[in-house]
């Protein structure tokens, strides 16, 4: 049985109009009495007759009218039922990510919330500082960042701390083993801009022992690495951000020290964001951290109480 024809007869034979029943079914009246004249011909006997005040069944179309009744209840009941098992679609995260987390731990975050493990995310690469106003603002429901200013009140969950390296052509960068920042002096220099965290922790080393630094700004990781690689300028950042490179023996890296510039990651969430969704991301984002940590690979470290 063609359960359209049966819903189209059900709705002419209650409303007893073709005119009223078609606007009904937001169909055609020609399209409507096709239909139900193709029912008429399945059972080999009329199912509706017009009178003076419109259309109304006859005995074989009140029987079937009652059968439709049901019928049409149950498929009603069915889809109701189904459509409460139905699963509500998960609200996408919008999460910043900073270069360094986003190469070491963010493939895997996406990876595993595409197979249903872990808050659907979506990624957006950028600076800490940019990333932190975009939380704060409401703009971004997280971000990682690194010591990130003013974010007190979003509760900032610490994940690792990592020192920062002198990363370049390994003819500059030399020897294997810590290098003293007062070294830095003798190198060509691309960092970030100056309103930005990293950029300010090495200006203040480098004036607390009279230092001029020969430098260029680039924040854009590849513009950056293109700079190191190909055209013989060194930065100063997480060992991780070109771990690749260095790993392949493109670039060289060595740990400052005297003094050693440290970072921390952190965890921010707007204001607003579910507690449940916060304990979601956080729970998807530890195992992750823990296991670089314990790699050792990427010199990351439990950080500070």
């Amino acid at each position: 049985m063609d359960l359209r024809q049966l819903r189209y007869f059900l709705a002419v034979a209650e409303a007893g109009s073709f005119t009223a029943a078609a606007k009904s079914l937001h169909v055609s009246q020609p399209a409507l009495g096709y239909q139900v004249k193709q029912l008429e011909e399945r059972y080999g006997t009329p199912l509706l007759e017009r009178h003076s005040r419109g259309i109304r069944t006859t005995k074989a179309g009140a029987v079937l009218a009652e059968h439709a009744r049901k019928i049409m209840g149950e498929v009603e009941a069915a889809e109701a039922a189904l459509g409460k098992m139905r699963k509500t679609p998960q609200p996408v995260l919008s999460l910043g990510v900073t270069p360094t987390p986003g190469r070491a731990i963010a493939p895997e975050l996406v990876a595993a919330s595409a197979l249903g493990a872990g808050p659907k995310i979506a990624l957006r690469e950028g600076l800490s500082d940019e990333l932190a106003r975009l939380v704060l603002a409401g703009e971004l429901d997280a971000a990682l960042c690194y010591d990130p200013q003013g974010v007190e009140r979003l509760s900032p969950v610490p994940l690792y701390s990592e020192d920062l390296y002198l990363v370049g052509p390994p003819n500059l960068v030399g020897a294997q083993g810590d290098l003293a920042f007062a070294d830095l002096a003798r190198l060509p220099l691309v960092l970030d801009g100056s309103f930005q965290a990293g950029r300010r922790l090495i200006e203040q080393a480098a004036r607390e022992r009279g230092m001029s630094l020969d430098l260029i700004e680039a924040e854009a990781v590849t513009v950056k690495r293109e700079l190191l690689v190909r055209h013989g300028r060194c930065s100063i950042v997480p060992l991780g951000l070109f771990y690749e490179e260095i790993r392949a023996g493109q670039l060289a890296a060595r740990r400052l020290t005297d003094p050693a510039v440290s970072r921390s990651l952190v965890l921010i969430t707007r204001a607003q964001l579910p507690a449940a969704r916060r304990r979601e991301l956080e729970n998807a984002l530890q195992p992750l951290v823990t296991s670089r940590i314990a790699a050792g690979e990427l010199a990351w470290r439990h950080p500070s109480p």
